[in-house]
C-alpha cells in the first residue's frame, strides 16, 4: 500500500512540474514576443496585451529575470500611453524584483524609469533622487552614457524647480563626461538655451541654439523645429524682427512636414498664426464647398424623382385620355358599322376599326407597364424553378391582368366569337412579352398546349389581329 501511494505520489508531483514547465514555456514564449513589439515595432497596444498576458502565466511570488523585464516592458507601454500612474506602479515592481535578485542587468534603466515617472507625476524631490541614484550606479560602473543623461535628467528637474544656475551646472558635468559625440554636444547646448531663456538672457539662448543647431542631427526634423521655433523667440527679444521671421518660417517648414495633420496652436509667432488661421480657412471653405456640393447631389435627385413620378403620372392620364378618345371613336365607328341604313361601309372601313382595336391594345399595354405587376411578370423569365406558381402569387397578377384588358377580351370574342377565354388571355400575355414558358408558369398550363392555342388563335382570327399580338 505503501509502495502504491509513494507512486501516485510521485506522479503528481511529475504532473505539476511538467505543468509549471509548460506555463513557464508558454509565458517566455509569449513574452518574447510582446518585448518584440514594444521594443523593435513600437506598437504599444499588442506588445502591452502579450505582455500582460505573459505575466498572467509567471508567479509574481518567485522573482526572476523575466519577471523583471516583464515589469519593466509593461512600465514603458504604459509610459508611452501617457498612463504615468501605472507606469509607475510597474517600475516600483520592477524595482522590488530587481533587488530580491540583488540587482539585475535593468537596474539602471528601472532606476531611470521610476525617476521619469516621479517627474511626469510633478514630484520632483522623488525624481532627483532616483536620478542621483542613476547618476551613482553609473558613475561606479564608468557607463559615459548614463551619467551624461543623469545629469541631464537632474538639470531638467532644477528647470522644472526653477533653479536655473544649478540646472546649467549640472549640464556642465554632463559634458565633462561626454565622449565628445555630436548628439551629446547638440543636447548640451539645448539645455544651455532652454536655461538661457528662462534667465531671459536672450543673446546667450540665440548662440546655444545655434551651436546646437550645427551640431543637430540633419534627419531630426521635429528637434530642428523645436530649436527654430526657440530662436525665434530669443531674437524676437532682442529685436532682431527679420532674423525671427526667417527662423519662424523655418520652423513652420519643419513642423508641417512632419506634424501636417497636427494643431499648429503651439506655434506663437505671425507668420505661423497666419499659415495656421490660412490652413484652417482652407480647410472649411473646403468642407463647405463639399457640403454644397453633396447638398446640390441630394437636391438634383430629388428633382429627378419628382419629375419621374410627375412625367409618369401625367403619362398614365395621358395614356387614359387617349384610351377614352380611342373608346369614343370606336363606338362611332361601329355604330357606322351596325346601322342598317348607311350603305358607306366598306371593307377597308372594317379594316379601319380593326386597327382601333389594336391601338387600343397598344395603349392598355402601355397603362399596364406603369403598374408594379407588370415588374413581376417580367421577373417570372428569369424563375429558374418551372413549376407553377401558387395561387396566391398567380391569381393576383391574372387579376391585374384582366383589370386592364378586360374591355378588350371581350371586344375579341365578340367579334371572334371562336375564341376561348384561355385563349384571349394567353394571347394578351404574350402581348405583354411573356414566353410560353412565363406562361406556362403563369396559368398552370404546359407549353404544349400553349402552342395549341396558338395556332388556334392565328386560324380563329385574322391576320391582322394575330401578327399584332404575336408579332
Amino acid at each position: 500500500m505503501g509502495k502504491k501511494s509513494l507512486i501516485l505520489i510521485l506522479a503528481i508531483v511529475s504532473c505539476v512540474l511538467f505543468s509549471c514547465k509548460k506555463s513557464t514555456d508558454d509565458a517566455k514564449k509569449i513574452y518574447e514576443e510582446g518585448k518584440a513589439l514594444v521594443a523593435n515595432e513600437k506598437k504599444w497596444t499588442e506588445g502591452g496585451e502579450a505582455l500582460l498576458k505573459a505575466l498572467s502565466l509567471q508567479d509574481e511570488s518567485e522573482p526572476t529575470s523575466m519577471l523583471t523585464s516583464t515589469y519593466y516592458l509593461l512600465s514603458m507601454v504604459y509610459w508611452q500611453q501617457d498612463f504615468t500612474d501605472k507606469a509607475l506602479l510597474y517600475a516600483k515592481k520592477a524595482q522590488q524584483c530587481s533587488t530580491d535578485l540583488n540587482g539585475d542587468s535593468l537596474e539602471l534603466q528601472i532606476l531611470n524609469r521610476l525617476a521619469s515617472c516621479y517627474y511626469l507625476s510633478g514630484m520632483h524631490d522623488s525624481a532627483t533622487y532616483y536620478y542621483n541614484k542613476v547618476r551613482d550606479i553609473a558613475l561606479e560602473k564608468k557607463d559615459s552614457i548614463m551619467i551624461v543623461n543623469a545629469y541631464n535628467n537632474i538639470g531638467a528637474v532644477l528647470i522644472s524647480s526653477e533653479k536655473f544656475e544649478e540646472a546649467l551646472e549640472m549640464f556642465d558635468k554632463g559634458a565633462a563626461f561626454s565622449l565628445h559625440r555630436k548628439k551629446d554636444d547638440a543636447t548640451y547646448h539645448y539645455n544651455r538655451s532652454r536655461c538661457s531663456q528662462n534667465l531671459h538672457q536672450w543673446e546667450k539662448c540665440a548662440e546655444e541654439i545655434r551651436l546646437s543647431l550645427k551640431c543637430q542631427d540633419e534627419k531630426d526634423i521635429e528637434a530642428r523645429e523645436k530649436l527654430y521655433r526657440r530662436l525665434y523667440q530669443a531674437e524676437k527679444n532682442i529685436g532682431k524682427l527679420e532674423t525671427a521671421c526667417n527662423a519662424a518660417d523655418s520652423s513652420y517648414i519643419l513642423a508641417d512636414s512632419v506634424f501636417r495633420m497636427k494643431q499648429r496652436e503651439e506655434l506663437k509667432n505671425i507668420t505661423e498664426k497666419y499659415q495656421q488661421e490660412k490652413y484652417e480657412a482652407e480647410l472649411a471653405l473646403q468642407r463647405s464647398h463639399w457640403l454644397l456640393a453633396i447638398a446640390d447631389v441630394v437636391l438634383i435627385f430629388v428633382f429627378i424623382i419628382f419629375y419621374l413620378l410627375y412625367r409618369n403620372k401625367r403619362r398614365v392620364v395621358n395614356l387614359q385620355r387617349r384610351m377614352e378618345a380611342l373608346k369614343i371613336q370606336v363606338v362611332r365607328e361601329e355604330q357606322k358599322r351596325d346601322d342598317p341604313e348607311d350603305e358607306t361601309w366598306t371593307e377597308e372601313k372594317e379594316e379601319n376599326l380593326e386597327q382601333l382595336y389594336l391601338e387600343q391594345f397598344a395603349v392598355s399595354r402601355d397603362i399596364f407597364r406603369s403598374r408594379p405587376a407588370y415588374n413581376k411578370l417580367r421577373q417570372l423569365k428569369y424563375h429558374t424553378d418551372k413549376n407553377y406558381l401558387p395561387d396566391e402569387e398567380r391569381m393576383p397578377l391574372i387579376d391585374s391582368v384582366l383589370e386592364v384588358f378586360i374591355d378588350h377580351l371581350q371586344k375579341l370574342r365578340i367579334n371572334y366569337p371562336e375564341l376561348t377565354e384561355d385563349e384571349c388571355i394567353y394571347a394578351v400575355l404574350i402581348y405583354l412579352g411573356c414566353n410560353n414558358a412565363t406562361a406556362s408558369i403563369l396559368t398552370k398550363t404546359s407549353e404544349a398546349t400553349l402552342r395549341k392555342r396558338r395556332s388556334r388563335f392565328k386560324q380563329k382570327t385574322s391576320e391582322q389581329v394575330f401578327n399584332c399580338l404575336f408579332g
